[in-house]
Parts: C-alpha cells; sequence; structure tokens
C-alpha cells in the first residue's frame, strides 16, 4: 500500500510555549502515521523571543509515531492585525521546509486556515478539516468579529470534507460553511497504555482532570455537590486537578473542612494520565460546554465508569450502561448520579468498557479513517 504524503497544517499544537495547547491534534498526526507520511506546521507567538523568527524541527520517532514537526514561533505584537501577518509569515518560513505533499489536513479553521487557503489557491492543494473549537455554537460565534467570520466561513466552504469530532459539532460548522460534506472521526487513544484493571477501593474514588477552567468544567458546582454528599456522611474521595490554578478550591476545602473528601493534584503529562486513572472508580465531567473531550474516551479505555453532562457530543459516545447523564448545570442530578454510583450502582464490565474504546478511539482504527478519507479526496 503506498503511503501518502499529509501536511498538518494546524492552529493549536503542542510547543515549548503551550506544552499541553492542542496536544490531541498531535495524537491525531500520530495516528495518522501509522498508514502515511505526516508532517506538521504550526506557528506560535513565544513572548520571550528576542528575534522576529525561530524555527524548531523534529524529525523522527515522536512519542508514538513517527512524523515531522515543523514550529515556527514568532515575536509579538500589541498591533492585533500585524500578528495576523507575522504568523502567515512564520507559516510561510516553515513551509520551505516542507517537501513534496499531496494532501492539507487542517486542524482548527483559524487562524491557521488562511495559510491553508493561500496553499490552495496558489499551489492548488485539497484540504480537509478536522475540528476541536467550541466557539462554532451559534451563541458563540455570533461574538466573533465580523471579519473573522468571513474568513471562517470562507476557509469552511473551500474545504474537500469536514471532520468533526462529534455530530454535534459538525451541525453548528454546517450552519457556517453551507452544505459540505460531513464524517465525524473523534479523538484518538492510545488504548494499549490504558488498561481496565481491577480496583480495590474500599471506598468510592472520583477523579476530575481538566484545564479547571471554572466557567467551562463547572468546578464550583462540582465542589458543592461533594459537599452535600459529605454532608449527608457519605464515604467517598474526590480527586480534581489539572492545569488550572487550584488556590479557589483549596480555600473551599478548608473552609468547609472537606479534607477527608476532596482532594487536588497539579498538571499531568500525557504519558502519566493512564497511572493516574488507575486510582479511580468514576470520571465527572461537569462541563458547561465540550465538544468530544478525550478524557472520556481514556475513562473508558482505564474501565472507568463517566458522569458527563448532556453537551457537545458527549452522549454520542456515552453507552448507557457505562454510566450517567445528567443535564447541564445540574448540581441535583450529578449528586443523584454520584450517589448511586457510591451506594454501589452496577455498570458495565471494565472489559466491556475497554474494548469499546478499542473499537471506536484507538489509533488503529482513527488511522484507518483518515486514510479513508485522503484516498476518497485525492481519487475524486
Amino acid at each position: 500500500m503506498q503511503r501518502k504524503n499529509i501536511l498538518f497544517v494546524s492552529s493549536w499544537y503542542p510547543s515549548r510555549v503551550y506544552p499541553f495547547n492542542g496536544d490531541f491534534v498531535q495524537r491525531h498526526a500520530l495516528a495518522a502515521s501509522l498508514l502515511n507520511e505526516i508532517s506538521v506546521l504550526h506557528a506560535i507567538k513565544d513572548e520571550n523571543l528576542n528575534q522576529n523568527y525561530e524555527i524548531e524541527i523534529k524529525e523522527g520517532k515522536i512519542k508514538e509515531g513517527k512524523i515531522k514537526e515543523v514550529i515556527v514561533y514568532y515575536k509579538n505584537s500589541r498591533f492585533r492585525p500585524w500578528n495576523y501577518i507575522r504568523r502567515l509569515i512564520a507559516l510561510k518560513k516553515g513551509f520551505k521546509h516542507i517537501s513534496n505533499f499531496d494532501l492539507v489536513h487542517l486542524n482548527v479553521s483559524h487562524p491557521a486556515g488562511i495559510f491553508v487557503l493561500y496553499l490552495k489557491i496558489i499551489k492548488g492543494k485539497k484540504y480537509v478539516i478536522t475540528e476541536h473549537w467550541t466557539g462554532f455554537r451559534k451563541d458563540l460565534f455570533q461574538k466573533v468579529n465580523f471579519l473573522e467570520r468571513i474568513l471562517i466561513k470562507l476557509i469552511l466552504k473551500n474545504a474537500s470534507k469536514l471532520l468533526p469530532v462529534s455530530t454535534d459539532l459538525g451541525k453548528s460548522m454546517l450552519n457556517a460553511s453551507g452544505n459540505k460534506p460531513v464524517e465525524v472521526i473523534p479523538n484518538v487513544v492510545f488504548t494499549e497504555f490504558f488498561k481496565p484493571l481491577e480496583k480495590n477501593n474500599p471506598i468510592k474514588k472520583f477523579l476530575h482532570l481538566s484545564s479547571l477552567k471554572y466557567d467551562h468544567k463547572n468546578i464550583r458546582g462540582m465542589l458543592n455537590v461533594a459537599k452535600k454528599l459529605a454532608d449527608e456522611g457519605l464515604e467517598f474521595e474526590f480527586h480534581l486537578g489539572g492545569t488550572g490554578s487550584r488556590e479557589d478550591m483549596h480555600q473551599f476545602i478548608q473552609k468547609n473542612n472537606l479534607e477527608k473528601h476532596i482532594f487536588t493534584f497539579g498538571e499531568l503529562s500525557h504519558d502519566k494520565v493512564p497511572d493516574k486513572m488507575n486510582d479511580y472508580d468514576t470520571f465527572v465531567l461537569f462541563s458547561n460546554y465540550e465538544n468530544q473531550p478525550c478524557v472520556q474516551a481514556e475513562s473508558f479505555a482505564s474501565g472507568l465508569s463517566f458522569i458527563g453532562t448532556d453537551v457537545g457530543g458527549i452522549k454520542e459516545f456515552l453507552p448507557e450502561s457505562f454510566g450517567f447523564l445528567i443535564e447541564k448545570g445540574n448540581e441535583q442530578q450529578l449528586y443523584e448520579a454520584m450517589k448511586k454510583t457510591i451506594q454501589g450502582k452496577k455498570f458495565a464490565s471494565k472489559e466491556e468498557m475497554s474494548a469499546y474504546a478499542d473499537s471506536v478511539f484507538s489509533p488503529q482504527v482513527i488511522a484507518k479513517r483518515f486514510d479513508k478519507v485522503y484516498k476518497e479526496i485525492l481519487n475524486g
């Protein structure tokens, strides 16, 4: 089977500035590299850069795959339009280090899509778009400035196919793009690193891992529910952590004497997540909005039951026997779901959850789905 040369151009991608930003895009690239040659191009502003531009190239074995990464750092400007220009120049400089490619795979339409549109016009290269941005929700998209909305619509309309990570996101994208071919391809999980181990926890242990953004992940709502459960005398532990500040959580725990029930932890590199999940029984995601959260798939790969809100694509990938689907912001429903779990609610077996994750999110499955799309576009 002939391997195709695919250029990933991404608005979000891990870098020295933001090590975890768009790590799910990197995992998509690594999965795609199982069947094709993948080069990645990304530009990011660096507040500490002394020169105007700096190019960083990594090639060969990177984490779980073999890809080439070209990351261009550019000096920040307080004048936002000038940053647009600098970003385009940065991408053009990085592009000089990309060899021949057959197709462009754009990840997160804006702002990198402006350069991809340029490649289509100048070099005649078709492109597909994988999208993760929550900003396509109608209420949020209307708040994007007029010029950016026009550019985003233009980028979408010129794509050969849209590959949102959830059906919900795909519907939102179609509102901006008009009639375009759409295929949902979810985030990838390197399932071989996640093991559905038997837990011997004397009490139920809940886990939440995220950016800890209060308005997005509804951290306060989870804390309120944990307090209510503790006040009733129920035995459990709730561990919350991630990349954001934990100061407000610490104050809440101290104020309400919840040191025996609520625990926090800091930033975790992705390779530490499988071991972390091995210690818990159930993952809780009480978000106000999502697309297709990686932690949901990782939970199933680890054999954890899942409590999540009915936002974005969560319900699309939540079999009924795997956990609870609850209303956004409904603390009473979260309380009831956690209480039932504490009291011994039975879910599907860990092996069934793990097998589901393998069949839907594994790199082998995602690689084949991407490859099928690439062939379809190039042969069409």
